[in-house]
């Protein structure tokens, strides 16, 4: 089994540029002396960082397309069709951005490396050079860039329900390789924001975690929901080869933030299978769910060291 450990991007930029490449030499030295990591073969562990999080890193900000379809496309009678033509018109207007292009971000990237300290050269080779050198990540990232679009497109009220539950919710569940390793942060976003008035009332929960819940599910900005990959990742594994993977999740948000948006998330996967599954909806014959794989968030300092870690496997939902 491979022990994947995904670095956020508050922890990413450190690990390169660090003075005397301290912040490095503290993380290894942390990872040596962790009561579980230490004991993991080198060879079981692969490092990673996100495709949005490789941009992030590169500096590139990638122009949000507008207008693709009209209004009178994405109506209650023909919605279905007018997904399928704001999915096409996607994909066409991301495969054609010059700046998406492998050779454009190949080149972006080695004029970043000239900034990257001499002991981190070797992590930035397995993190952005050789991604980005890999003929299948240009599409996979591609395929990302749309489905994040649209998971955040904001499609007419009177059919916003029907995309979610007939097209976005089942993402989670499809035995799909490229669908299943993109982070579903931002429905569980959509649906924690639909669902939080029901829930701040219900006579069964108690009100103030649920404003305490509410208020970490607040995002200040874009990369605010780079951050949150980590709360998808680590909650339900990475998938390869139609296996999940435990993914170690390394960040310096604060701990509270992060333990409260995994209870969020928890909680929205548990209405899935509660309430979404059993009313028979959807016609899925993998269920992935029991393939997944819940791992952990370490929280680092400023200086690289380990400060804490939690388990993910003892988060409760609210509704367990």
């Amino acid at each position: 089994m491979k022990y994947h450990f995904l670095l956020d991007n508050n922890i990413y930029r450190p690990l390169m540029n660090s003075k005397n490449g301290e912040f490095l030499l503290n993380f290894e030295k942390s990872i040596q002396k962790h009561n579980i990591f230490k004991n993991i073969p080198i060879h079981d562990i692969a490092y990673s960082i996100t495709p949005f999080s490789i941009m992030e890193a590169l500096g590139i900000t990638i122009p949000f397309p507008q207008n693709l379809i009209t209004n009178e496309e994405l109506t209650i009678k023909n919605y279905k069709k007018g997904f399928k033509n704001l999915k096409e018109k996607a994909e066409e207007y991301f495969l054609n951005l010059e700046i998406l292009k492998n050779d454009s971000l190949i080149d972006i990237a080695k004029k970043q490396s000239l900034y990257t300290s001499l002991n981190s050269k070797e992590l930035e080779k397995t993190l952005i050079t050789n991604p980005l050198k890999n003929s299948e990540f240009n599409n996979y990232f591609l395929k990302g860039l749309v489905f994040d679009f649209l998971c955040k497109y904001e499609f007419p009220q009177e059919i916003q329900k029907h995309i979610f539950s007939e097209f976005l919710i089942p993402t989670f569940f499809l035995n799909d390789r490229e669908i299943s390793r993109f982070s579903k942060f931002r429905i569980i976003k959509r649906l924690w924001d639909n669902s939080f008035y029901r829930l701040e009332n219900s006579k069964n929960l108690d009100s103030q975690l649920m404003i305490r819940l509410n208020n970490s599910m607040k995002l200040k900005r874009n990369r605010d929901f780079l951050d949150c990959e980590i709360i998808h990742f680590s909650t339900i594994g990475d998938l390869v080869n139609e296996n999940h993977n435990p993914v170690f999740s390394f960040t310096m948000d604060k701990k509270e933030t992060v333990i409260n948006r995994v209870i969020v998330y928890k909680s929205m996967i548990n209405l899935f299978i509660n309430k979404v599954l059993t009313t028979n909806q959807y016609d899925i014959h993998e269920n992935i769910i029991h393939n997944w794989k819940q791992g952990m968030i370490v929280f680092c300092d400023n200086r690289g060291n380990f400060t804490d870690s939690i388990d993910i496997s003892n988060i409760k939902a609210i509704n367990d």
